[in-house]
């Protein structure tokens, strides 16, 4: 079990006045009295006392041991036994619990039915107790948590980890002065301290409650809670604290985790996660980090997010070598930092004008992250145009080592540090359809993908396959793509079929196989991947969609995966084990995508999903982007980053162009420079865009040629498809055609 020490309470108050608090934590206590079991209690058992003693005198009986007061203890209420009558009148015998009594037999039945009867009952308050805290988890409700807290120990509740993980993850938010209400307490990923600034009267608060000192019992408490339905309204930004809770929420969350450490309750990655948090509230970055290797001493595996509270405090003070041990760390354990984490150490680095660091963490944004969110970007902006920025770089560098280390990266990079010296120039600007951008008119690369690691990646999607399908029906598909392969593209059918409907609709299918087809260089028909369900049934039986299916069958382009199979398995693999292009609108991002990681994946679909549309002359097709949309450096030096947005047209997407002032390629004219195709050689440059040029009349045709041929559809073209369409329809028939 991890231990993290932690000073005494009444040290810790004394750290948090060191730390610039200057509210004192005890006066919670007493605005948050603890209700004191002995009162009510004492109260009852004084007036019994008085009373049994009365009727004791009446009945001329002492007790030498009664200290003053008779029995020592005595039933709350009197226990009546009727032996008969004397003098006329009921005879009352008062009995002292500590009197020895001849033990009664009780027999086993009795005794199984009162255990059943106790654990029954501990089940009952375990259940409230969690409920009550599943309600303060999902309202952001830290003050009610504590309250649910101290009585359970007043009633001797025993807690357990789940208890503990939910107060803790409230406290711990509490003390960040934002809670983000969760299910289950789980901890959201955060790099944001506590901002003094942030906290207004204005602001919507949690406050202290009257019901906090109404009820005695957890049940009373949580039955109080469900006929009030109180819930704190907030919005994404999460639900915002009084500095008086944020102050309180720390100083019982620290007494909280002590007390889990002290019943030997086992703690977890998210318990402590939230310790971490409590210390990053303090400012106590060195805390929070070894908070982390405390972890991996116990055996308890970190996340991303346990290595967010230490982050943020280094990189909050500036603290850039201590930030980039905790990234270092973060690697060493397997776990690779997100844009978020990126981002801080961006900014921090260049708050500390640390040029080597921006260049190592513009590569590691490359790798990761590929296109960043605008916040970074305008990072990478406000470094570019810096003063130190400008004054670093190689004056000289050997080109062919360039070209080789470009050649053997894929294309794209180098990584081989700054080129070039004197001021950038950053520039917002989009990139065309040829791949050319349009501010320095480099032509962008298509970075390769590893063959190996390609076939690797195609073995782990097998795998995962197999394994889920049942009855080897993928090992009977993996024989049949040996058999009637190669494809130069694969159709996910239901995704074609289903596409802007319920109801499924074979044309739009065979629609999207002519108009995909028309494009491979072959010409030969896709394989088109669909359930079984899909073409049976009474719809699947009329004459005109019959033909469609028994078209595509005698042409050996159809598979139809079996029952209890998950067809995104299969043309997944088909379009991975033949390079080729698949055609589907599904983001691929639910759970069974998740499996395959997150490196080599969005880097396959990115070259090989063509994602589609229907127009009123037939489908439109959206190709792979003609460059790789990831941060790219070219051989002298240049920059081109993109900006993430959820356009759908690439064409529409920002991108920084960034280069030095007195490059060569901000001044060159582009119809002098020849485009070389080898990635590796001299920069790529685009042909020239003007108007008047000559060149630009044929290159303006091939890219209406391009156009027509994505959208399959021009004037002419159009009215042949249409045409077809209904004499197709007129005749119940399927009219097929060579290319």
């Amino acid at each position: 079990m991890a231990s993290i020490p932690f000073k005494p309470t009444t040290q810790f108050q004394l750290q948090l006045y060191s730390s610039t608090i200057l509210l004192n934590p005890f006066k919670f206590h007493t605005s948050l009295p603890r209700i004191s079991s002995s009162v009510h209690v004492t109260h009852v058992e004084t007036q019994t006392t008085e009373q049994e003693i009365s009727h004791t005198r009446r009945d001329g009986k002492t007790n030498s041991n009664e200290n003053g007061s008779g029995f020592s203890s005595f039933t709350p209420k009197y226990k009546k036994s009727y032996s008969g009558q004397e003098n006329g009148a009921n005879r009352v015998v008062l009995k002292d619990r500590n009197a020895k009594l001849k033990p009664k037999r009780r027999s086993s039945t009795t005794t199984t039915s009162n255990n059943k009867a106790v654990e029954s009952k501990k089940s009952k308050i375990d259940s409230t107790l969690r409920i009550g805290l599943d309600m303060c988890s999902k309202r952001g409700d830290v003050l009610s948590a504590i309250k649910l807290y101290d009585l359970a120990l007043l009633q001797g509740i025993v807690m357990g980890q789940y208890h503990y993980a939910v107060l803790l993850y409230l406290c711990a938010s509490a003390a960040t002065g934002l809670i983000h209400p969760a299910k289950s307490g789980s901890v959201n990923r955060t790099l944001n301290a506590p901002n003094e600034q942030e906290f207004s009267l204005n602001d919507k608060v949690i406050e202290h409650d009257s019901h906090l000192l109404s009820s005695s019992t957890v049940d009373e408490f949580v039955q109080f809670m469900k006929s009030s339905a109180k819930s704190v309204r907030h919005d994404d930004n999460g639900i915002k604290v009084s500095e008086d809770v944020r102050h309180y929420a720390l100083t019982r969350g620290f007494e909280i985790y002590e007390k889990m450490l002290s019943d030997k309750v086992q703690i977890n990655e998210a318990t402590l996660t939230s310790v971490a948090r409590m210390a990053m509230a303090l400012g106590n970055g060195d805390m929070a980090f070894d908070v982390v290797k405390k972890m991996k001493e116990d055996g308890i595996n970190p996340k991303l997010r346990s290595y967010a509270p230490a982050l943020s405090v280094f990189c909050n003070n500036g603290d850039v070598d201590k930030a980039f041990i905790v990234e270092q760390h973060m690697l060493e354990n397997g776990i690779y930092p997100e844009e978020l984490e990126l981002e801080a150490l961006l900014k921090v680095s260049i708050e500390a004008e640390r040029s080597e660091k921006v260049y190592y963490l513009l590569h590691k944004l490359r790798e990761g992250v590929r296109q960043v969110s605008p916040s970074t970007a305008d990072l990478i902006d406000k470094w570019f145009n810096s003063k130190v920025a400008s004054r670093v770089g190689k004056r000289k560098w050997d080109v062919r080592s360039i070209h080789k280390a470009i050649k053997n990266g894929g294309g794209g990079w180098h990584g081989q540090g700054w080129l070039g010296n004197g001021k950038w120039t950053v520039s917002h600007g989009i990139v065309g359809s040829d791949g050319c951008c349009k501010c320095c008119a480099e032509k962008l690369v298509t970075i390769d993908l590893d063959p190996e690691e390609t076939e690797k990646f195609a073995k782990s999607v097998a795998s995962i396959a197999a394994q889920r399908e049942r009855n080897s029906s993928f090992q009977k598909f993996q024989r049949w793509l040996d058999y009637y392969g190669p494809f130069e593209a694969v159709i996910d059918g239901a995704n074609v079929g289903l596409y802007s409907q319920r109801k499924f609709r074979p044309s739009k299918v065979n629609a999207v196989v002519n108009g995909i087809r028309q494009m491979l260089p072959s010409k030969k028909w896709p394989l088109i991947v669909l359930h079984n369900r899909r073409i049976t049934g009474d719809k699947m039986d009329e004459p005109f969609n019959r033909s469609l299916v028994e078209k595509w069958k005698n042409a050996d382009a159809i598979y139809a995966t079996p029952t209890g199979s998950n067809d995104d398995w299969y043309w997944l693999y088909a379009a991975i084990k033949f390079r080729c292009l698949l055609v589907t609108n599904d983001e691929m991002r639910d759970h069974l995508f998740q499996l395959l990681g997150n490196d080599f994946f969005p880097k396959w679909k990115e070259r090989h999903q063509v994602r589609f549309s229907f127009s009123e002359t037939g489908p439109v097709f959206h190709m792979p982007p003609p460059c790789s949309i990831v941060i790219q450096e070219s051989e002298e030096g240049n920059w081109h980053v993109p900006i993430a947005s959820e356009l759908e047209s690439e064409e529409e997407r920002t991108w920084l162009c960034i280069r030095r002032a007195n490059s060569p390629m901000a001044h060159q004219d582009s119809s002098r420079v020849n485009i070389s195709k080898n990635v590796g050689g001299p920069t790529h440059k685009c042909p020239p865009t003007s108007s008047d040029s000559p060149h630009n009349k044929g290159d303006a045709k091939s890219s209406t040629r391009r156009k027509n041929q994505v959208k399959v559809t021009g004037k002419t073209r159009g009215s042949h498809c249409r045409e077809l369409k209904a004499a197709e329809e007129l005749g119940r028939c399927v009219v097929d055609f060579q290319i």
